[in-house]
């Protein structure tokens, strides 16, 4: 963990499942085609054949780096002092001192701020699984609302 020692973690939310496994099939569906490309290259070894498998080496790494940076690296960490949102666009850092309300938006948990800003974790989108996120979001508001109980307002 970067700022907190895994002790302090109190939740952890990624993509939904569906979503995982849509990265992961997003990766390794061109990586096999890259493996095979390369089989053949070992039994016919000529230059275009070199070719076609790094071309093909170079997309599947495309594809590899896209769903690992679309999907698989997304995550909604709580833990006692911090929300951690990683997103595509970035990560942010929330203080819990800082938050006056947690919604559901169609983009994610949405963390409220006092001067009106608003942070969004992508990790409970709508579109990340392509279901809404209700029951995830139960769990989410739970846990935020016991840990602003604890001397944080809301």
């Amino acid at each position: 963990m970067d700022d907190a020692r895994e002790d302090d973690v109190i939740g952890l939310w990624r993509v939904s499942r569906s979503g995982r496994i849509g990265g992961y099939v997003i990766a390794a569906v061109p990586a096999c085609g890259a493996l095979s490309t390369w089989l053949d290259v070992f039994s016919h070894p000529d230059a275009q054949n070199m070719g076609s498998a790094g071309i093909v080496t170079a997309t599947a790494l495309g594809f590899a780096l896209f769903a690992w940076w679309r999907l698989l690296r997304i995550r909604l960490e709580f833990t006692t002092e911090m929300i951690t949102m990683v997103n595509p666009w970035g990560t942010q850092r929330l203080p819990w001192s800082r938050v006056t309300a947690v919604t559901l938006g169609n983009w994610g948990v949405e963390f409220h701020i006092a001067d009106g800003f608003k942070y969004t974790a992508f990790a409970l989108s709508d579109l990340a699984g392509g279901t809404r996120q209700d029951g995830r979001f139960a769990d989410v508001q739970r846990i935020a609302q016991a840990q602003l109980r604890k001397g944080h307002p809301l």
